[in-house]
């Protein structure tokens, strides 16, 4: 086996620089931080003593691990989580290349999907059976109201009964945009001023229908304002339930990363992703749900409360990090083909 140490400003030049001298069929087997904390350093290995002349082939692993730095860099993702997933990624590129041609799935993807359920955690929030109250938390116009008239709209269409309760009373139009959407479903919208009537909301709710799904809406907190924060902390621990940050595509990482960052220490344990229509770099997304271990719950890319929300896994996301090799304009489809 040849093996060379490779040095370079990025994850995809130093991948060219692997295929230039050894050959198509090289492997990376490690990657990390060059000195000093500046560019990358790679080894590769090749089978036999002299590079070998690149095959006709295109789907190689070393391919599918080019295809995803150039993924991860043109989404912005911050260069060491790009790292830790081209890490992850590289030992099973050859494996998967395989059972990408027997399952017809670009490997590219699949490999990416592995790579992200090495790194990540999925837990899909939208099977409408939770066994505690769902809260639904983030800054102001994330998309909170509408995700929670999104899921009451699931739940009514699946016959199961829902209650909505709603903390955010001060905003102006706060309330009446959710009664209008519940209203519209059927649904008595609850009103909750503090924590000593949200403990009563939620007892009522209990008692209506045990099998009941239970949604909070709350009020948008300024991530950065320590007393809003404590005041959601507070909300989250008063229901005990099921804490989720709705955080919108689109921000740049460090600012995604500092908002996960003070919901994730306010009791978000997941995230559902909005406006995924209106961004194309999900480099902040990637990077919100690591700093602050979140669990990717869902995802919403349409303001229309009858459509647009789907669950998410490993695969899906993939497919909304590298969309060339499958496009869709839909995420169901993304997801239906997933479990297909």
């Amino acid at each position: 086996m040849r093996m060379k140490v490779f040095q370079a400003d990025s994850m995809p030049e130093a991948i060219r620089l692997v295929r230039s001298e050894l050959g198509e069929n090289a492997i990376i087997v490690s990657s990390q931080r060059g000195e000093g904390g500046h560019g990358i350093r790679v080894t590769a290995a090749v089978e036999g003593n002299e590079p070998e002349p690149p095959p006709p082939l295109v789907d190689q692993p070393l391919d599918a691990i080019e295809e995803i730095a150039n993924a991860l860099d043109r989404h912005g993702t911050p260069a060491a989580l790009a790292e830790r997933l081209l890490h992850a990624a590289a030992p099973l590129a050859e494996k998967l290349l395989r059972a990408a041609s027997i399952l017809s799935v670009d490997a590219p993807v699949m490999t990416m999907a592995a790579a992200l359920d090495t790194v990540f955690g999925f837990d899909p929030m939208l099977d409408l059976a939770p066994t505690q109250p769902i809260v639904l938390i983030g800054p102001p116009g994330s998309g909170k109201t509408v995700t929670v008239a999104k899921l009451a709209a699931r739940a009514v269409l699946a016959n199961r009964p829902v209650n909505v309760i709603t903390t955010d009373t001060m905003r102006a139009g706060g309330i009446g945009q959710l009664q209008a959407f519940t209203r519209i479903l059927d649904i008595d919208l609850q009103t909750a001023l503090d924590t000593e009537s949200l403990r009563d909301a939620l007892t009522a709710a209990a008692m209506s229908r045990g099998d009941a799904l239970t949604l909070i809406d709350t009020a948008g907190a300024n991530p950065f304002d320590a007393t809003e924060m404590d005041e959601v902390t507070r909300l989250v621990e008063t229901v005990g339930g099921d804490t989720i940050l709705v955080l919108p595509a689109g921000y740049d990482c460090d600012e995604a990363s500092e908002i996960a960052r003070a919901f994730g220490a306010a009791g978000a344990t997941r995230m559902l992703v909005t406006r995924l229509d209106a961004a194309r770099r999900l480099g902040s997304v990637l990077a919100a749900a690591d700093v602050a271990s979140l669990k990717f719950s869902g995802l919403s890319i349409t303001p229309h409360i009858a459509d647009g929300l789907s669950p998410v896994n490993p695969v899906s996301l993939a497919r909304l990090l590298i969309p060339e090799f499958k496009p869709a304009t839909s995420v169901f489809a993304l997801y239906e083909t997933a479990h297909s």
